[in-house]
């Protein structure tokens, strides 16, 4: 009795899956954007990272034909301190101003920033790699942003 409902329970939920119309939030067929250029300022680590992203973007057949601008930096600031002046707590924030850019003039400015705070280490190497993964991951968090803003074009 228990292995028939398991059974139906997963033939419904398969179904419900496959005929649900799920698509991939960030995948290029679902838009007619077409990024035919991206100039670049500030940060080149984090550029260089915006735009391997974005190159999916740069299918011919998209009728949305937009040049970008990106201006990346880094702010790496001591947010508390213990008893002696040693730094305790960092915060890395990470900014990019995209412009978009249609028929040779600016059409949309607008800047995405996204933060993280962490306590420092006294294992240094530990921690240069814990705050490069923080540094990952606030960039592909701009990035999602950063596509979810475009697609609304």
């Amino acid at each position: 009795m228990m292995k028939i409902f398991k059974l139906n329970y997963l033939i419904f939920y398969f179904f419900f899956i496959v005929s649900c119309g799920y698509q991939p939030l960030y995948s290029n067929k679902a838009t007619n954007l077409y990024i035919y250029k991206i100039n670049s300022f500030g940060d080149k680590k984090i550029n260089k990272t915006l735009i391997n992203k974005l190159e999916l973007y740069k299918d011919k057949n998209g009728k949305n034909k937009i040049e970008l601008e990106i201006n990346s930096k880094i702010n790496k600031t001591t947010t508390s301190k213990d008893t002696k002046g040693n730094p305790k707590t960092f915060r890395i924030e990470i900014i990019s101003q995209i412009k978009v850019i249609k028929e040779e003039k600016i059409s949309l400015d607008k800047i995405f920033s996204k933060s993280s705070n962490y306590n420092n280490s006294s294992k240094k190497f530990k921690l240069k790699q814990y705050e490069e993964n923080i540094k990952i991951n606030l960039i592909d968090k701009i990035y999602e942003d950063i596509v979810a803003y475009l697609q609304t074009l």
